[in-house]
């Protein structure tokens, strides 16, 4: 196999809004994606949820509110290869950024080339249920990528480890580990990964770190072919390592 871009493996293209969901390298993944894009655009990360403020070497501009942002472009042009992040405001206490909404996003939208969101929470844990009111996309997506990591493939299902036991447990039924069977049911329940998605779907298979862990992410990808995409929601698979920077398209 060949390693690509991950720009090029979600084919992604000026206009784009992309919202990334799930558990296990969401954050990684939007920046390691703003990283490639701003070679050719103007690029916004934002989020819908919260997110920490990320490192300065993420970012070219930061904006904690919209206010800031506005006053900002007019005072001065920024530059064209870029990437801003705005929020709508920042919690100090906890150093997060409070995600916008979608009558904040069409206030910056035309601005930018490409707009990448953080759409979904897991606090950290590799692994998530989703609450009623999770993800939070915002309506003009045109495609969401859900994100699940390839380690905790055949690992016992236990709530230390993951965010929203309880509706956890509600998607993947009377299984005490998480196999295909059951990673399947994460990516075709209406409550699942995909639950309130917006336009193409890809399902990203993270932290693809060695050979045993692609070998697993190549069995997982052709099961969830065979028996789970399209049933009912309809994505592409792919996965890969953000830390050796290697993307394949399954």
């Amino acid at each position: 196999m060949k390693s690509k871009k991950i720009s090029e493996i979600f084919n992604i293209k000026k206009g784009d809004i992309i919202s990334i969901v799930g558990s296990g390298g969401k954050t990684t993944l939007m920046f390691e994606l703003a990283k490639e894009l701003k070679t050719q655009y103007k690029v916004l990360v934002t989020t819908s949820t919260k997110i920490y403020e990320p490192s300065c070497n993420n970012f070219d501009y930061l904006y904690t509110n919209i206010e800031q942002y506005t006053k900002s472009k007019y005072s001065h042009k920024q530059e064209e290869n870029s990437v801003t992040v705005i929020s709508k405001d920042i919690d100090l206490s906890k150093n997060k950024l409070i995600g916008i909404n979608d009558e904040c996003f069409d206030l910056v939208i035309n601005d930018f080339d490409i707009v990448l969101v953080e759409s979904d929470g897991s606090r950290n844990l590799p692994l998530k249920g989703w609450k009623e009111h999770e993800p939070s996309i915002l309506l003009k997506t045109n495609k969401t990528v859900g994100v699940i990591p390839i380690d905790m493939m055949n690992k016992k299902i236990n709530k230390e480890y993951i965010y929203g036991f309880e509706e956890f447990t509600k998607i993947v039924g009377d299984t005490d580990c998480l196999d295909k069977q059951a990673i399947g049911k994460i990516c075709s329940s209406e409550l699942g990964i995909f639950k309130n998605s917006r336009g193409k779907l890809y399902l990203y298979i993270n932290k693809t770190d060695d050979k045993k862990f692609i070998e697993d992410s190549l069995n997982l990808s052709k099961y969830l072919k065979k028996n789970i995409v399209g049933r009912p929601y309809d994505f592409e698979i792919c996965f890969g390592s953000l830390k050796l920077g290697e993307f394949y398209e399954n």
